[in-house]
């Protein structure tokens, strides 16, 4: 007998910094959660990515500070599936980065890793602990870096672009 998943009450959408949770019974609005901070100068819409995992909500978005010197970064938010309520935040900056290009996220068996640049970062899924940072050895590939592949078994990483 094939059992199929509980189907999830929630229903939830990134766009543009904004991340919304809609009820998939009636259509109404459960929460909202705006992600902090500035978005990249110039590019529209702002990079925002969603994965479900485990009761969490986990929120990929690209964001920039500085004006001489611009930085940019990808940070990762998890938020409570039922409620919307922030639990951790970590930010992955690259040590190159004048222009956000593309990032991959990879959420699988408790740990949520992130290919941003020359970077690779794993946080656990639960705490936002970080587990290991290292370069990548692939490389930047400069402004116009294709995205790292990233894959487990059954799973594979999805782009933020």
């Amino acid at each position: 007998m094939n059992s199929l998943p509980h189907p999830s009450a929630l229903l939830v959408t990134a766009f543009n910094g904004l991340v919304v949770a809609y009820d998939r019974a009636s259509g109404g609005t459960a929460w909202t959660f705006s992600v902090p901070g500035k978005s990249v100068p110039g590019v529209r819409p702002r990079p925002t990515h969603v994965e479900v995992h485990d009761g969490r909500v986990f929120v990929f978005a690209a964001g920039s500070e500085g004006v001489l010197k611009k930085r940019v970064f990808v940070d990762v938010h998890a938020l409570d599936h039922e409620s919307g309520r922030p639990l951790w935040t970590q930010r992955v900056a690259a040590a190159h980065a004048p222009d956000f290009t593309s990032a991959v996220v990879l959420v699988d068996a408790g740990q949520v890793i992130v290919s941003y640049h020359e970077v690779l970062v794993a946080f656990a899924a639960d705490t936002g602990e970080p587990q290991w940072t290292r370069s990548s050895e692939h490389g930047d590939g400069g402004v116009y870096s294709l995205q790292l592949q990233m894959g487990v078994h059954g799973g594979r990483g999805r782009p933020l672009t």
